[in-house]
């Protein structure tokens, strides 16, 4: 789970931005569930203010830390700092894998490493290793072995070790591997990327055709959005060259000249229907997995009625038993009132610069439990809106 991360001199962030999921001991047991970090966190902002370039950090760390070795050796860091900047820019993530909590540090320019560090909390906070450039500064004496290997300007630490299969490494550096590579989504390192590009339609239906669970899932829900739905059936055929190939037909009853239902193909379906059929693969993929969905404007395509029953799947301990975390943007200004202040940020800027605040730190009590915070926010009292 991710407790919080943050970065400086990112994008647009000049002066870095927070983000804490922790929830504090003045979050009410309604709104925590019992749990110590939030499953779900909705960012706030006008159109440019910054809220993609919150959920593109979190992808380049998932990317940098588990695939960056694959990288061509001169390759870039697909890390951008504050315009012209020639200062290096600084991330963190602190976050728990496998029941260990560790914090992640990484100075960076775009073409190189300064600094990385990996540290361990149990008791304590805990230095267990740290490179300067290229070379491994500090290690504890479990990872000895890491003395051997050849560090790369623009790979991380932990998937460049990891290449080496070395066998006295334990178990951390493939902890930390799990975690990012357990981070789905529609946002890349440098930004928002289409449904065509994201959801290989061929992938996903012969997936929720060997997968029945997830198949289930996927129809209960598209069965309860789309009123004329009864069911969702996989079939498997052929192609040209005789490889197997997996499409789905929808089921529509009616009445009419003795006939009582209709299959129709995910061609014939509207776009809402099979913008479910796409991402639910994702959200049962994440959920099952323990992972982070990472969503720009998630509720594109969705009738607004439908976002509380996507985000209760990550609410209820029952659909998510292993602590997946959605985080996300969306322009449906009430979803705020569902989530509360507690569990959405405001991005704004200004001279183009960002800045981000989660709404339990606005000082004063404009934010109350009988007040609607959607309202406060359309009258421009909390921020993060258009200059219209």
């Amino acid at each position: 789970m991710i407790y919080s991360f943050g970065a400086n001199n990112y994008f647009s962030f000049k002066d870095g931005f927070q983000v804490s999921l922790e929830f504090n001991s003045k979050v009410p047991k309604s709104i925590s569930n019992s749990r110590k970090v939030s499953t779900i966190l909705g960012i706030k902002g006008g159109n440019a203010s910054g809220k993609t370039n919150i959920l593109k950090c979190l992808q380049f760390l998932s990317y940098f830390v588990a695939r960056s070795f694959n990288q061509p050796p001169e390759g870039p860091l697909f890390l951008n700092p504050f315009f012209t900047s020639k200062k290096p820019t600084d991330i963190y993530i602190d976050f728990e894998s496998n029941g260990i909590r560790y914090i992640y540090e990484l100075s960076a320019t775009k073409t190189k490493v300064i600094r990385e560090a990996i540290y361990k909390k149990i008791s304590r906070k805990t230095l267990i290793i740290e490179r300067k450039n290229d070379e491994l500064k500090s290690r504890v004496a479990e990872l000895s072995d890491l003395d051997l290997i050849t560090l790369r300007s623009n790979a991380s630490l932990v998937d460049t070790a990891l290449q080496y299969n070395m066998k006295g490494l334990g178990q951390d550096l493939h902890n930390i591997k799990s975690f990012f590579h357990k981070f789905k989504g529609n946002v890349s390192s440098l930004g928002v990327m289409e449904d065509s590009y994201v959801y290989d339609y061929n992938v996903i239906s012969e997936y929720y055709y060997k997968n029945n669970d997830a198949l289930e899932f996927a129809k209960n829900i598209i069965k309860s959005c789309d009123l004329g739905i009864s069911d969702v059936e996989i079939f498997e055929t052929e192609n040209e060259k005789g490889e197997p190939r997996y499409f789905p037909m929808f089921l529509h009853p009616f009445e009419l000249n003795g006939s009582k239902s209709e299959k129709l193909t995910y061609w014939d379906e509207s776009d809402g229907t099979t913008a479910l059929y796409r991402r639910l693969y994702q959200y049962w993929t994440v959920l099952t997995s323990g992972g982070a969905l990472i969503m720009d404007e998630f509720d594109t395509n969705y009738h607004p009625a439908l976002l509380p029953q996507i985000l209760d799947l990550f609410i209820n301990k029952e659909t998510n038993p292993k602590n997946a975390q959605f985080i996300f943007t969306s322009h449906n200004l009430e979803i705020m009132d569902y989530l509360g202040k507690y569990r959405t940020y405001l991005v704004s800027k200004e001279s183009g610069e960002s800045f981000c605040y989660r709404l339990d730190e606005i000082p004063g009590d404009i934010i109350r439990n009988d007040r609607s915070i959607s309202g406060l926010y359309r009258d421009g009292k909390l921020g993060g809106i258009p200059n219209l």
